[in-house]
């Protein structure tokens, strides 16, 4: 059975990712060689990474459709990995999916695919799925995801989605299965302001309730999200830290992530990276808010800890990290005054 949309796809034109970028003469990207827009693209972090911002700046061009939420019936552990292993059952997935996945409550704030999901091609893709599952199980997850999501596209015009549940990478293995067209980016942030705001979002009701919590919660979503990439083939993997994309120079890193996906660096794009991506929407350094002398030399210390160990063991991110670990010695403490309300805001 076709699948709900048609793409052209060469794999010697997209089979790039980690190496280094066609450049002409003059350090620009040559256009010649840009790959097809990339019809499934993952961007995947910690939680509180920069997912969403580089989800939105992608979406600016014509010839994508960003996902506007995280969507996760495709990453969760009783989503489609647990469901395909045998972990979970059909009756209980699709409970799931018709309740939290659908329309569910987390940390004072509503979510779901209510949002933008008609109700009526909800359950049209549900009974679909549920007819199609006994029979073919990897096709059935698999037109229901583009049954789903893939009128974002068609409604836009474009040619590819942009989704990003945090758990894409860490859940490679299942969606390489499932969408071998598929792309992934990782998105890096300083660990110390990630989990800062994870313990902030959470209200200290679930895990991490503190700082010390929120930097183990950290290193093992770092942990799991590297032992999920291997699952990648090379050259659909990139991983880029928020703080490149953020602090400049950073021209390069904007035309790095739009080339790996297929699109140009657009006017549109250009105007929301320049005009809306910066330190300040990053909240970068913010992980000192609050926090005395003694408690910054103690955060910073076990965040230190954990980057070294992340190091020893080889976690292809490390170096990211570690960048921005030394850059954030210099960085502008109070922050400057805040954004205007409509700013995009990574908190």
């Amino acid at each position: 059975m076709p699948d709900p949309y048609g793409h052209p796809m060469n794999s010697a034109e997209t089979d790039r990712g980690r190496g280094p970028l066609p450049e002409d003469r003059s350090g620009s990207f040559d256009d010649r060689f840009y790959p097809h827009v990339v019809p499934i693209l993952f961007v995947g972090g910690t939680g509180r990474s920069g997912t969403h911002i580089v989800s939105q700046f992608l979406g600016r061009n014509n010839k994508l459709a960003a996902i506007p939420v995280e969507c996760r019936f495709h990453v969760d552990d009783d989503g489609f990995p647990g469901l395909l292993d045998g972990r979970t059952t059909k009756a209980r997935f699709l409970r799931r999916l018709r309740g939290f996945w659908w329309k569910g409550r987390q940390t004072g704030r509503t979510r779901g695919m209510f949002r933008f999901v008609d109700p009526e091609d909800f359950e049209s893709a549900i009974s679909r799925f549920d007819r199609e599952f006994e029979d073919d199980q990897r096709a059935a997850c698999r037109n229901l995801f583009l049954n789903l999501l893939w009128p974002r596209a068609i409604s836009k015009r474009a040619s590819g989605i942009v989704e990003q549940s945090c758990d894409t990478i860490a859940a490679s293995a299942t969606l390489v299965d499932l969408f071998p067209e598929a792309k992934f980016i990782h998105v890096v942030r300083d660990g110390r302001d990630a989990s800062a705001s994870r313990v902030a979002q959470t209200r200290r009701l679930i895990y991490p309730r503190t700082r010390r919590q929120g930097i183990e919660w950290w290193e093992s979503r770092i942990r799991r999200i590297d032992e999920g990439s291997k699952a990648i083939p090379e050259g659909r993997f990139l991983e880029i830290g928020l703080e490149d994309l953020l602090t400049p120079p950073r021209r390069r890193v904007g035309k790095e992530v739009a080339w790996f996906a297929g699109v140009k660096l657009g006017r549109k794009m250009r105007r929301f990276y320049w005009g809306t991506m910066d330190t300040d929407a990053g909240n970068t350094a913010r992980w000192r808010e609050g926090l005395s002398a003694k408690e910054l030399d103690r955060i910073d210390g076990m965040y230190s800890e954990a980057l070294e160990r992340l190091e020893r063991d080889g976690i292809t991110c490390a170096p990211i990290l570690r960048q921005a670990y030394e850059a954030s010695a210099n960085a502008e403490w109070p922050p400057p005054a805040a954004p205007p309300p409509e700013r995009l805001e990574i908190r």
